[in-house]
């Protein structure tokens, strides 16, 4: 069983040494184990319930009414909250495919900006976002949205999807670096992931657009990031992305995987068949997999502690 000590707890977990120390002695939300000093250590399934502690905390339920609840009543209530209360959501995608008809860009963004203030970003993203892409794409397809109108859409979300990103940036380095291709400039699906992962605990780094394979794995080994995830969407572009994908399995680190979503994802990696990429279908599967990636990296017949300051970022990201 790996422990973990109070400043690798805290790096983990988000909490500062104080918050854990605090909930500890008043509420008792978990009690650590202790090393033969005295020491605090915590393992895997305490750093898991701090973590669902945090996001509660941080949506507004007070540690009082959280400490002497199971896991289990954590998990539920947290599933609860995303859902309970914004039956209206439902009706905001409407609203704002009514404006884009008439290039109201400021009813849209008022739109858009009451539901980013009103909503947990669970629901923003499940009942706002998602419609409104997939009857943006579809009304695309059908010849029902002129070009203008579907770029309009794109370029007032994606300011204001990547200002959530800038708002509560997570203090610790990036451990999931969001990305395309080369040839790839569709890129909502993947700002709304970044957030997904964001949302769940994770430190990520959006990139952005049609990065170089060799660029992205050197960022991604200097950052010492634990997944890299990308999008492909354009068929134009498949026959890149694999060669991309080639040559990013040749550099990346060992053992860093590769979260791969879009429309050409299931062909990508289906033709490709390597280890390290995982085909994301749906949210669900992106919230597995940023749960195993949460948990801790084991390091034999050592005890974890937190990792020394990294080096400066690559030019062109500072």
């Amino acid at each position: 069983m790996g422990l973990y000590p109070v400043k690798a707890t805290a790096a983990l977990t988000g909490l500062s040494a104080g918050t854990l120390r605090a909930w500890e002695r008043r509420h008792a939300a978990v009690i650590p184990h202790r090393d033969a000093q005295g020491r605090r250590q915590y393992d895997e399934a305490m750093l898991e319930r701090l973590a669902l502690l945090h996001r509660l905390t941080d949506r507004g339920h007070p540690i009082s009414r959280l400490a002497p609840l199971s896991d289990a009543a954590l998990i539920e209530l947290l599933e609860q909250g995303a859902q309970r209360g914004f039956g209206a959501a439902s009706a905001v995608p409407g609203r704002m495919l009514a404006a884009v008809a008439e290039y109201r860009v400021d009813r849209f963004d008022r739109e858009l900006a009451t539901a980013i203030a009103s909503m947990p970003l669970g629901v923003l993203l499940e009942r706002v976002v998602q419609p409104l892409l997939r009857e943006v794409g579809q009304r695309w397809v059908d010849g029902r949205m002129a070009i203008a109108q579907e770029r309009l859409v794109s370029s007032l979300l994606r300011a204001r999807l990547l200002s959530l990103l800038s708002q509560h940036p997570r203090e610790r380095p990036p451990q999931v670096l969001f990305a395309t291709l080369p040839g790839e400039q569709h890129e909502l699906g993947l700002i709304g992931a970044a957030l997904q992962a964001h949302d769940a605990g994770l430190p990520v780094m959006y990139l952005g657009t049609e990065l170089p394979a060799r660029e992205l794995a050197e960022v991604a080994n200097q950052l010492g990031a634990r997944a890299l995830a990308l999008s492909s969407v354009y068929p134009g572009a498949a026959a890149a992305a694999l060669e991309g994908l080639r040559e990013l399995d040749r550099l990346l680190a060992p053992g860093v995987p590769v979260w791969l979503g879009g429309a050409n994802a299931r062909y990508l990696g289906e033709e490709l068949g390597l280890a390290r990429i995982s085909v994301v279908n749906d949210a669900r599967q992106l919230d597995r997999l940023a749960a195993r990636l949460k948990r801790p990296a084991r390091t034999p017949g050592r005890t974890p502690s937190v990792p020394g300051p990294l080096p400066p970022p690559p030019r062109g990201l500072e």
